[in-house]
């Protein structure tokens, strides 16, 4: 377990580590500990990072990995729509730093983005992931709260710093463990086609410099946390009747450059299993998708994964 007493744990706190097994087990720790609403943990490296359904998450250095622990005051219920909230903050501080109308939502909530070289993107072009959003919902003495892990591919891959021997027998000697895990357990990798990545240098605009990343993890903290606080206050005027993501629906749908678009439904195993038009989102998150026969099935994240076709 993580140790923070040697740490402040108020929620202005965003402290900076170099090599961790995963930003999300450190504040999930925090927050246990007492950690508040806002408190936040960003790392050069991690060697065990995570993203949905328990996939592992690539963390070389020269990126951003940080993780937040948020404490909304919302029925338990309302927490489903953190997800698609910390999207849309992750969005709000990619479009500050010099994006604008060059970001968007691949369903539920990874970031993606388009080259430099394109122009003028329409909705097609949107198929690199930039960054990639692990939520988990958690519990302590102090209630539940959730801890929104965000990773953001600031520079390629192939393009990272060089790690110390010392940090690179770290990553090869987690890397190994993983790999026989997954191999155990026969979930190495589900058969859904990754996204190709993009970072952030190669999707800003000509001329625009490479802001620092502790520039970029200030920024994406304080804009996810506006957009929760909004978010919190919809919820209690009572706009979240139909589900948790009524009050964010319409902007959290008009940044699905997915939408509208003939897609292949594929279960965890790669299997597909329907091909249809993506044609909305459902207050509670669920995509629906209008098959060839007119019916509209509504699918949820955890089942099912979206590609264009």
């Amino acid at each position: 377990m993580f140790n923070v007493e040697s740490f402040d744990t108020a929620g202005t706190t965003l402290l900076r580590e170099g090599v961790v097994t995963s930003t999300n087990d450190i504040a999930v720790d925090a927050a246990r500990a007492g950690a508040e609403h806002g408190w936040a943990v960003c790392a050069d490296v991690q060697t065990a990072g995570r993203g949905r359904r328990g996939h592992s998450w690539r963390s070389p250095m020269g990126s951003l990995y940080i993780s937040i622990v948020l404490r909304p005051a919302v029925p338990m219920q309302m927490i489903m729509g953190l997800p698609a909230v910390t999207g849309l903050g992750v969005l709000d501080a990619l479009e500050g730093l010099g994006l604008s109308g060059r970001v968007g939502i691949k369903w539920p909530n990874d970031i993606v983005s388009v080259p430099r070289s394109i122009v003028t993107p329409h909705g097609s072009n949107f198929n690199r992931k930039l960054a990639g959003i692990l939520v988990e919902g958690r519990s302590s003495d102090k209630g539940a709260f959730a801890v929104a892990g965000i990773g953001v591919n600031l520079i390629a891959p192939e393009d990272a710093p060089v790690a110390s021997p010392e940090v690179q027998a770290a990553m090869d000697a987690a890397a190994s463990v993983r790999r026989q895990l997954e191999h155990d357990d026969k979930l190495a990798r589900d058969g859904v086609p990754a996204l190709d990545p993009i970072s952030l240098a190669e999707a800003l605009p000509e001329g625009r410099a490479l802001p620092e990343r502790d520039t970029v993890a200030a920024a994406v903290r304080d804009a996810v946390l506006a957009r929760v606080s909004r978010w919190e206050r919809a919820i209690k005027a009572g706009l979240g009747a139909a589900g948790p993501l009524g009050p964010v629906l319409t902007s959290y749908t008009d940044n699905i450059p997915m939408l509208g678009k003939p897609v292949s439904v594929l279960s965890p195993n790669g299997t597909e299993l329907a091909v249809g038009y993506f044609v909305g989102i459902d207050a509670w998150g669920r995509a629906i998708v209008k098959l060839g026969t007119g019916e509209e099935k509504t699918y949820s994240a955890e089942m099912v994964s979206l590609r264009e076709v």
